[in-house]
Formats: C-alpha cells, sequence, structure tokens
C-alpha cells in the first residue's frame, strides 16, 4: 500500500466528500451521542461521566466502543473492505508485537517530559491529578479499567485511526494531512485532562500514526498503546496514589 505523505493525484469531489462524511462517522461525535443517549434512555436521567465512578466511566466507554465498532464495520462493508485491508503488515504480527513493546517504555518516559516541563514553565496547566484515573479506588476498579483500556483504547482508538489515515491518504489530501489533523483531534478528545493531557495525547497520536504508517500495521500500534495504558494505570495504582 502506498503510504506517501501527501497525494499526488488527488480524488473525484464526490470521493472527497464521502471520505469526509466517513471520517465524521466514525470521529467519535455520533458514538459519543448515541452512548450518552443510551444510557440517559435505561437510566431515566442524564449523568455526568465522572460522576457514575470507575464502572460508569467504563459502561461508557465500552459502549461507545461498541457503536463505533458497528460504524467502522458498516462503512467497511459498503465499501467493500475489509479490516486486513487497514493492515498490510499483518504477517510481521511478531516483530510488530516486539515493536509496540518497545515503544511503551518511551511512551512513558515522554509522559514524565512532558509532565516536568509543565510543572517548571506552565505551572498554571500542570496536570497534578488525573481525574479518569482519581475514580479508581479498589482492585476491582483497576482491573476493570485495564480491561477497558484495551479495548477502547489499544483496539478501538488505533482501528479507528487507521481507517481515518486512509480516508485521508487516498481522498483527502495524503497521509501527512491526516496524521496531522487527527492528532490534534485526538488530542482535542482528551480535553477532561486538561491542557497538558490534550497536549501528550496529540504527541502520542502522532506516534501512534506514524508507527502505523512506518509499520504498515495495525498490531504494532495496537501494542503500544495497550501496553503504555496499562503500565500507566499500574503505575498509578502502585506509585501515584494518595
Amino acid at each position: 500500500m502506498n503510504r506517501s505523505p501527501f497525494a499526488v493525484d488527488p480524488a473525484p469531489h464526490p470521493e472527497r466528500l464521502r471520505a469526509l462524511f466517513e471520517i465524521l462517522l466514525v470521529s467519535g461525535v455520533v458514538s459519543s451521542f448515541l452512548a450518552g443517549l443510551a444510557l440517559a434512555l435505561v437510566r431515566g436521567e442524564r449523568v455526568e461521566l465522572l460522576s457514575g465512578g470507575a464502572a460508569g466511566v467504563a459502561l461508557f466507554l465500552l459502549v461507545e466502543a461498541a457503536i463505533l465498532f458497528l460504524l467502522l464495520f458498516a462503512l467497511l462493508r459498503v465499501n467493500r473492505e475489509r479490516v486486513r485491508d487497514l493492515d498490510a503488515g499483518r504477517r510481521r504480527w511478531k516483530s510488530n508485537v516486539l515493536v509496540g513493546l518497545a515503544i511503551a517504555p518511551l511512551l512513558l518516559l515522554c509522559q514524565q517530559v512532558v509532565g516536568r516541563l509543565f510543572f517548571l514553565y506552565l505551572p498554571g496547566h500542570y496536570l497534578e491529578r488525573n481525574p479518569l484515573t482519581d475514580i479508581i479506588h479498589t482492585p476491582a476498579d483497576l482491573a476493570l479499567f485495564l480491561a477497558v483500556t484495551l479495548v477502547a483504547g489499544g483496539v478501538k482508538e488505533e482501528l479507528q485511526r487507521a481507517f481515518i489515515l486512509n480516508r485521508f491518504g487516498h481522498h483527502l489530501g495524503g497521509f501527512g494531512v491526516g496524521l496531522l489533523l487527527w492528532s490534534l483531534a485526538f488530542g482535542a478528545g482528551h480535553y477532561l485532562q486538561g491542557v497538558q493531557g490534550m497536549i501528550l495525547a496529540t504527541l502520542f497520536g502522532l506516534v501512534f500514526g506514524l508507527l502505523y504508517l512506518a509499520r504498515g500495521s495495525l498490531v504494532a500500534p495496537m501494542v503500544a498503546h495497550g501496553a503504555y495504558d496499562a503500565a500507566a494505570l499500574c503505575l498509578y495504582w502502585f506509585t501515584g496514589r494518595g
């Protein structure tokens, strides 16, 4: 698969509009709205995300992920595509697993560096406590979040990223444009974690996107993302509480 940073031959106008519509459909806006609506109907009232505790947040993330999976698979089917079309490097899965595992410690280091820079130079935006991890109070909460982040983070977000990058790559200006724009959007989606969290998520979005484009594989970014999330949660639980 050709993954040059910028498109040489622009796609026809109808195809660009269709690609843009598909990107908006799987951007997370629709799935988050539908997940929130579904849970509000079940509960009989609208509840703020973090007020539901670990179980409430986990339920929302799983429902949102399920809806996004349905949207992604439906679009792939309509376009006569398969998930394997997004994963040209699947035959090298062992090396991609190793690459993903090797990247995870670097992400943890990046997190510490960014946090230190904010502490020194932007103390007003320094994130002392993560509102998402602050709702983890018991080992059961930790286990629940570990499972959920692997599905909603490692799998869903990387499948979503691959789909969107391919739409940009073939129809909307090239993979480089898609990588930059979607990384910014990915960072903005972490607004609950403040400016520091959004900056860090943007950087991670660039890393995961570059990893996907360089390896041509969903496995490498999925493993890197999942391993980082799991390690960060465990580090919080064992060293960062209180």
